[in-house]
């Protein structure tokens, strides 16, 4: 078990500097959150890390790895994976797909307009139709003598 405090300490030291996470305590565990948002704890049994998508699989995948949540209800489909002491050594690979998944939480993403009728026509576009328009002057205006 001292290993693995020692893990999660050295990991939650890295994201402090590298990040700038902050430590804290919730729900009276040790906690790491980057913009109000927490991504990790570490708790007896092992570390619970906020995961999505492929990482998530992979988390849950490891022997002993359960679903659970920070308030102690029932996990449900809960994004938090706790990944046991046993597997203390991949740790950081997920404290860093879980940071990644908090800031992209905390990002805003533009946010799609409807198009109002055509979009505009190209510059080179102009230039054809102009093109196109002076040679049908000119062939109307040919006489066959």
């Amino acid at each position: 078990m001292a290993n693995a405090r020692t893990r999660y300490d050295t990991i939650s030291s890295f994201m402090q500097r590298q990040y700038e996470a902050k430590a804290t305590v919730l729900y009276n565990k040790p906690a790491v959150e980057i913009a109000n948002t927490p991504f990790l704890f570490y708790m007896l049994p092992g570390m619970a890390f906020r995961l999505r998508g492929r990482a998530r699989d992979s988390a849950l995948a490891l022997a002993g790895a359960v679903l659970w949540t920070p308030y102690g209800e029932p996990p449900g489909n809960s994004p938090w994976v706790l990944v046991p002491v046993i597997h203390f050594l991949r740790w950081d690979g997920f404290a860093i797909e879980a940071m990644r998944y908090a800031t992209d939480a905390n990002v805003r993403r533009p946010v799609a307009v409807a198009n109002q009728g055509p979009p505009p026509e190209p510059p080179a576009a102009l230039r054809w139709r102009d093109n196109i328009k002076a040679l049908l002057e000119k062939a109307s205006n040919l006489r066959l003598r």
